[in-house]
């Protein structure tokens, strides 16, 4: 291994598919002359040269490398992106309308490409940049890194969280009448996503992507084919926009949030093996997504809307049946994909700033090694028990964090720094895009702090106390 001052931050030289190679020299010139010297607040990881050949490829050790395929990358996305907050789109059409509903849906899907495809062009111009923190101090510097980083990685630590939260509440409705004490229904998904949680890279968890995003379309389809029959009688009808604001509000916050993903698109990126093709990757997702939010939200509302039976998530308007049972198995096994994708993020992270005995190669699996980075997954998925366990409103209190931080980090942020990074070559439309991307993401973070402390208000106290075995979820 060499001193930190005799290595330089390069992607590896490696030849691709069509023959083309990636030329180290240019990357070392966009360190903007940092040609002997690591960054090390910037990439947060160290490099080593392998000794001969001399045109051997160098890469980074200590995290995964680029293998990737972008069809796996796009499950990889849909799993993260589409999850069971789609089922709870048909509420929120209820408080919004069908005019606001369909005009915001599509077009929080437009910003979101935009300001992926920004995150995508930031990347290929700093490929060694493999998280958003480590982003956040090449524009920002210490400070930036501090409070941006923090940041990103409570709203991974969140959404692990709220995931467990999401599988408690399956489990408890599959064995609705069985009175089991809640908590049980939390070591369940925790232990669940320990064992999967060793999986190491996102590479390797892509599979378990695969799974997940089948297992989320099929409950949105399966419950579609009930609804028709449960409004018989119902006399269900539409609005063209909803009555209170308040509500529109809090419904707002459901739709721009459930395309809000794009703190793990550095992750994604960074284990790619063609790189290039993350818009392939970023539309393909989106689209899907939009698909699918824009049916569900559109049938069911057209079908309960304004009704005592629609619920949120949909699927409690279902009676207890074997149907119900069927889905809430699906969504539990839906849950275990994301959660794992932010808790392998979280675990690499710990390791890499509290493992005080020796850097972990990623590709050293030794005994020693795979009992360290299970010493650590189990500190990150045990504090997520814990922390769901403990806040009883933990599900309305993540609601809050992610206006602060995913409003900032899908729709401010990205266009911010494209801005800073491409300002004297960028066209005016392009200005004027990003600086509408900054002012919609800015402006749902205030818009949607307000939601989130409103719903914080409104829950406690009507949960139960922590670790309680009535407790309400």
């Amino acid at each position: 291994m060499k001193a930190s001052n005799e290595i330089q931050p390069t992607l590896s030289q490696v030849q691709n598919k069509n023959g083309a190679s990636y030329n180290p020299d240019k990357f070392v010139d966009d360190l903007e002359g940092l040609q002997n010297e690591i960054p090390q607040g910037e990439t947060e990881f160290q490099f080593e040269r392998e000794k001969e050949p001399a045109e051997a490829q160098l890469e980074d050790v200590f995290e995964p490398p680029r293998r990737t395929h972008w069809v796996m990358t796009t499950f990889l996305m849909i799993s993260y992106l589409v999850g069971v907050g789609v089922l709870s789109l048909p509420s929120a059409f209820v408080s919004l309308g069908w005019v606001p509903g369909v005009l915001l849906l599509t077009g929080i899907v437009f910003i979101t490409t935009v300001t992926g495809l920004y995150m995508w062009k930031l990347h290929m111009k700093y490929p060694h940049i493999r998280s958003y923190g480590a982003m956040y101090y090449h524009f920002f510097g210490r400070a930036g890194q501090i409070i941006g980083g923090t940041l990103t990685y409570l709203m991974f630590f969140g959404i692990m969280t709220a995931d467990f939260l999401t599988a408690a509440l399956s489990w408890k409705s599959l064995f609705q009448g069985h009175h089991v004490c809640v908590t049980v229904w939390f070591v369940i998904p925790f232990v669940v996503a320990l064992v999967v949680g060793q999986l190491r890279s996102l590479h390797g968890i892509s599979w378990v992507a695969f799974v997940g995003a089948l297992c989320i379309f099929l409950p949105i389809v399966m419950t579609c084919s009930r609804v028709p029959e449960l409004s018989k009688g119902a006399h269900a009808y539409t609005t063209i926009a909803g009555d209170s604001f308040v509500n529109g509000v809090i419904a707002m916050t459901d739709i721009v949030f459930a395309f809000a993903g794009h703190l793990i698109f550095y992750e994604f990126m960074a284990e790619m093996k063609e790189v290039r093709d993350f818009p392939k990757a970023l539309i393909v997702s989106q689209l899907v997504g939009f698909v699918f939010c824009m049916f569900t939200a559109a049938f069911v509302y057209v079908y309960l809307g304004n009704t005592s039976i629609l619920q949120s998530p949909v699927t409690l308007s279902l009676p207890h049946d074997t149907l119900r049972d069927a889905i809430n198995v699906i969504l539990i096994i839906h849950v275990t994909a994301p959660s794992v994708m932010g808790g392998n993020v979280l675990t690499r992270a710990v390791q890499r700033w509290l493992q005080c005995w020796g850097r972990r190669k990623f590709e050293d699996n030794s005994l020693p090694q795979r009992v360290s980075f299970f010493f650590w997954s189990l500190l990150v998925y045990g504090a997520g028990f814990l922390v769901a366990c403990a806040i009883p409103f933990f599900n309305e209190l993540i609601g809050l964090l992610a206006a602060l931080v995913g409003s900032s980090n899908s729709f401010g942020m990205p266009a911010i720094m494209y801005l800073i990074q491409f300002r004297k070559s960028t066209s005016w439309w392009n200005w004027i895009l990003a600086l509408s991307c900054i002012a919609i993401g800015y402006s749902l973070l205030g818009i949607g702090s307000y939601a989130g402390v409103y719903t914080i208000i409104q829950a406690v106290g009507d949960h139960g106390t922590p670790f309680s075995c009535d407790r309400v979820i």
